[in-house]
């Protein structure tokens, strides 16, 4: 079979690179360009040279390749730091090379787009952008566990003698004050609609609201109660201003005031 090297180089640092920035933002770690194009440089080199090589001697190859390549793309403070990578770009590695083999096996729609070497590009670009939107994913789902096991408690609504549970989420961003002194916590727009007893609740008016787009007032109620779970304990507040948001909140119900 006829092997065009260009076409070698071109694939494997297209695909290097997007493994390397998939693993960066994963880490959450500055991508740095020297640093990847040395490490991609490096796995390329290898590619163009397995080739020749033993195939007895290619998985243990192939994982000090590996090290290597995670050691040269990123600062690691520690050793810790330095296996964390070590996974994450292997584990991205797999995911490439499973959409390689799955583009692949729908071979017959793709054949139009091969290049002489038998490599189709369609197989790159999948690779690549997987790795992207899956490195995305990550990380929004790892900020989102940690927002919530650090700002994410249970909490109890009561309203007019009904009681609700759901999820409220402290938000230091949240200096709603109702008549300058009380302060309020935003309910998201559907869960306000939900809670019993909703309309035997003292209504207020009013609520000033100031945001990058402007001011305006929203309305709301007052609860008779609000319990926050706080280390396995319940904080009780009285006669909480509950204003009512123009949206609903992802993953909690209630946003609470920190001047509570």
């Amino acid at each position: 079979m006829q092997i065009y090297i260009e076409y070698v180089i071109a694939d494997n640092m297209a695909v290097n690179l997007a493994l390397i920035y998939a693993a960066s933002i994963t880490l959450r770690r500055k991508f740095c360009r020297i640093r990847a194009f040395l490490s991609s440089a490096l796995g390329t080199a290898f590619a163009v040279v397995m080739p020749l090589w033993d195939i007895k001697a290619l998985f243990i190859a192939k994982i000090a390749l590996c090290l290597i390549m995670c050691a040269v793309m990123l600062k690691h403070k520690d050793a810790k730091s330095y296996f964390k990578c070590v996974a994450v770009f292997l584990l991205y590695t797999f995911l490439a090379g499973g959409v390689c083999v799955a583009v692949l096996g729908a071979n017959d729609g793709f054949i139009a787009l091969r290049n002489p070497n038998g490599y189709t590009p369609a197989v790159v670009a999948a690779a690549c952008a997987l790795c992207m939107f899956t490195a995305k994913k990550v990380v929004g789902y790892i900020t989102l566990a940690k927002r919530e096991r650090k700002y994410m408690t249970d909490v109890k609504l009561v309203v007019a003698g009904a009681e609700v549970a759901c999820k409220g989420y402290w938000d230091s961003g949240n200096r709603l004050f109702y008549k300058g002194v009380l302060p309020v916590v935003v309910s998201g727009a559907d869960f306000a609609h939900k809670i019993p007893n909703l309309d035997k609740a003292e209504k207020v008016d009013g609520i000033k609201v100031s945001t990058v787009t402007g001011a305006r007032t929203i309305s709301g109620f007052i609860a008779d109660k609000l319990l926050v779970s706080d280390d396995g304990k319940e904080k009780e507040y009285d006669n909480v201003v509950i204003g009512i948001g123009e949206r609903d909140f992802k993953g909690f119900s209630l946003l609470l005031n920190c001047d509570l």
